[in-house]
């Protein structure tokens, strides 16, 4: 079909120009700015501001790649010792919000932290004697993101891993390549899309990052932001500072719209094999070691700084903690808040990006230009997009509601949920579409019984990105947020201000184990055989592909072969006829 169905392109729509809305409202207040405004912006802050946040950008992106790429290769192509352990625990850093890392790491490694306290007690040094490394610069604030940043390069990284064909290997090594050349010519520019789009997400984060380099007192476009909306000239002088942002913001979209031109897709063969494990010998605890440091520093160290600081708090209080003292029923309402909103918001955002993305990767066009658009809003700060959505609900009965507060954070949400959703929606071969047009099925039957079911693990994905995401959410939810609706971040960030850490690690603990239960039941419920490769008796690889016959169809009429029909309405058809 040339052109998608109205109630299709209406929604899809509608939902890129609600997704805009946060963008108009700041282009029409950078507008109607004094141009001395503008001037006086333009020629002071303008320039450290763009240095600033491009240096941030491109030493994070650079970093997490290089992390997330070397952990993905270690895990998925070599016989390190816990390969399956390894895989789970290094996405976990994504659970952990940025401030709370940058808590962890400057009450370890300030002066008079830990750190400095037993280098003076234990090993003699004066006061300010033993060398720390300096946090509150760009390589401070580099090292910090990178390391709760790399798990969306891991992730992308270590699946497209998974897919390779070991055929392409054999290949490679018939025409004379070592292990260091097989990977510079072959398997990088394979991962070239998994990085790069792992990257994108890295990169959009970092331009709508608040909390770390604020904490760090790092001057980027999103500190100027807040500082100007706080200032005399308020919401003027942050949309005219924002309209950087979003230039940068384009810049980077534009980047991966001209990847995915050039980009080179490759589809698995009837013969696929799994690639054989790399046997390191004496080099494979040395790799235990790099992954063991990754984990270190990016896991266990803060999770361990928020034990500690949770059992201080609780068997030696201080007067502080007993004028704080968060009583467990407090704790677990704010808790309940959370994952609530979270899960509302992160369905919702699943729910609306479907329309856009399937319009997007179907019939392209001016679809995928609305794409884009609606992706900008991630690299907003949440206090922007709060703010549009607050100037569009404040005459009206959903004004300060936890619905309101839902649909703002949902379109927060909805960059990770449509690129989750164009990605697994590019991998359901329009093939299976036709044949199911053949066979006299509409439209929606098709979308409902084909593509539905094999785009499911990659939306799935996206969900639970978006969750993460929200239960880390904090400034936005201080613009919508009801009276009296507390969440889990808010708890952290209150406490935090106050350098109350003993009361902020309680509130942070239990958020990390709230994300990393629903993490874990939504990978369970992920494992389900949407496509997977069944071995025959004759060893010859099928795809079983959950399809329900319509009924009076005989097998023997469907448009594929037919190996078996089950009772639970699956068929299997050969790789082979599949691959186009």
């Amino acid at each position: 079909m040339k052109r998608p169905p109205l109630l299709l392109a209406g929604a899809a729509l509608t939902v890129c120009l609600l997704a805009a809305l946060p963008l108009m409202y700041i282009a029409l207040n950078a507008l109607r700015a004094d141009p001395a405004l503008w001037q006086r912006l333009s020629a002071g802050q303008y320039p450290r501001l763009v240095g600033n946040t491009v240096a941030l950008l491109i030493t994070v992106m650079s970093s997490a790649a290089m992390i997330g790429v070397v952990a993905a290769w270690l895990v998925e192509r070599t016989d390190l010792p816990g390969r399956g352990l390894w895989r789970w625990l290094l996405a976990l850093p994504l659970a952990i919000p940025g401030y709370v890392s940058v808590v962890c790491y400057l009450f370890l490694l300030r002066r008079g932290g830990w750190v400095d306290q037993i280098a003076m007690q234990h090993f003699g040094f004066g006061r300010n004697e033993f060398p720390l490394p300096h946090l509150f610069n760009l390589w401070g604030v580099t090292a910090i993101i990178a390391l709760y940043t790399y798990p969306f390069v891991f992730l992308a990284v270590a699946a497209a891993l998974r897919t390779l064909d070991a055929t392409l290997d054999e290949a490679a090594r018939m025409s004379g390549r070592g292990t260091w050349g097989l990977f510079r010519t072959l398997t990088l520019p394979l991962l070239t899309p998994a990085i790069a789009g792992g990257s994108l997400l890295v990169g959009l984060y970092v331009l709508s990052d608040f909390g770390a380099v604020a904490l760090l007192r790092y001057q980027t476009f999103t500190t100027a932001v807040y500082r100007q909306f706080a200032g005399v000239t308020g919401r003027e002088a942050a949309s005219v500072v924002s309209m950087g942002l979003i230039a940068l913001s384009f810049i980077l979209l534009y980047g991966d719209a001209w990847l995915h031109r050039r980009e080179r897709h490759y589809t698995r063969s009837a013969n696929w094999r799994p690639r054989r494990l790399i046997r390191l010998g004496a080099w494979r605890w040395l790799a235990f070691a790099v992954i063991l440091t990754i984990a270190t520093l990016s896991l266990f160290l803060p999770l361990a700084v928020l034990i500690s600081l949770t059992l201080q708090g609780i068997f030696a209080p201080t007067q502080v903690d007993l004028v704080w003292s968060v009583g467990a029923a407090t704790l677990w309402q704010h808790g309940w808040n959370s994952l609530l909103l979270s899960v509302l918001a992160a369905t919702l955002a699943s729910l609306l990006a479907f329309a856009p993305a399937f319009a997007a990767v179907r019939y392209r066009g001016a679809y995928a230009v609305l794409l884009n658009v609606s992706k900008i809003a991630f690299a907003l700060p949440g206090i922007l997009i709060g703010l549009g959505f607050l100037m569009f609900f404040l005459r009206t009965p959903l004004y300060a509601t936890v619905t309101a507060l839902v649909f703002g954070l949902a379109f927060r949400l909805l960059p990770k949920t449509i690129t989750s959703s164009e990605t697994a929606l590019a991998f359901v071969s329009p093939t299976l579409e036709q044949a199911s047009a053949t066979m006299g099925v509409g439209t929606w039957a098709t979308l409902r019984r084909v593509t539905l079911p094999l785009a499911a693990p990659g939306v799935l994905a996206g969900w639970a990105l978006a969750f993460v995401t929200a239960m880390k959410e904090l400034p936005l939810l201080v613009i919508l947020r009801p009276p009296g609706f507390d969440t889990l971040s808010i708890r952290v960030w209150e406490a935090a201000n106050d350098s109350v850490y003993t009361q902020a690690a309680p509130p942070a603990l239990l958020m990390i184990g709230l994300t990393t239960l629903t993490l874990g039941l939504v990978y369970r419920a992920g494992r389900f055989g949407v496509e997977r490769v069944v071995r025959e008796r004759d060893d010859q690889p099928r795809i079983t592909v959950p399809h329900t016959l319509p009924s009076g169809v005989p097998a023997d009429a469907l448009p594929l072969p037919v190996a078996r029909v089950r009772p639970s309405g699956l068929f299997d058809v050969t790789a082979e006829r599949l691959k186009d």
